[in-house]
């Protein structure tokens, strides 16, 4: 319902969808169980992103749009309007799993990921990489990841960040989560996002 497996049909070519045919059948093998936590299944940043803007927004999973307005020389504007997907979960689930993410970036292995003044909500992804043309994983190679969205009981913004390969670091909270923080704390100063917490000396 998070739209995984399937193409955002964002403006863009060349969309994958990902994959999650591991999920289609519980009974098959163990391979259903070990995509609870990534193996055997692949997704895009863009259906990540898609998906918590949709725990975000209180559920409800929304097109992605590229470019939100375009304003000509002669001073005319075109729209994109947006466009509702569907329920994805329910509003007080949305806000759980809003209230769950806050807790990693507070308390877990998401501080660094925080932004002062701001209550922050995300989780870290440490992604083994297959080894090509043959079973098994890469031993000294890992994708970090970061996703979440600030500030936490009002976002305005959802950011994914993604680093291949990270050097000398294992843990994504060691490269992806202060990577997230710096590009989430640009955006609220940016727009001048008023802070929702006092900010600790």
């Amino acid at each position: 319902r998070f739209g995984f497996g399937d193409s955002t049909g964002i403006e863009l070519p060349g969309e994958s969808k990902g994959n999650i045919r591991n999920l289609e059948n519980y009974r098959r093998t163990i391979q259903f169980f070990t995509a609870s936590y990534g193996q055997g299944i692949t997704a895009t940043p863009l259906q990540l992103v898609n998906a918590y803007s949709a725990i975000a927004n209180d559920g409800m999973l929304m097109k992605p749009r590229i470019v939100e307005r375009i304003v000509y020389s002669d001073g005319r504007e075109e729209s994109s309007d947006a466009e509702e997907i569907r329920q994805a979960i329910r509003p007080e689930v949305a806000r759980q799993a809003r209230e769950m993410l806050g807790k990693v970036v507070e308390n877990g292995h998401g501080k660094r990921a925080g932004v002062p003044g701001y209550r922050v909500g995300g989780k870290t992804g440490t992604a083994q990489v297959a080894k090509s043309g043959e079973k098994g994983y890469e031993d000294d190679i890992t994708i970090g990841s970061f996703a979440g969205m600030a500030p936490l009981d009002d976002p305005r913004f959802t950011v994914v960040v993604k680093i291949s390969n990270p050097k000398d670091v294992i843990w994504a909270e060691s490269s992806a989560a202060p990577t997230f923080g710096e590009v989430m704390k640009f955006l609220l100063n940016y727009y001048n996002i008023e802070p929702t917490e006092p900010i600790k000396e």
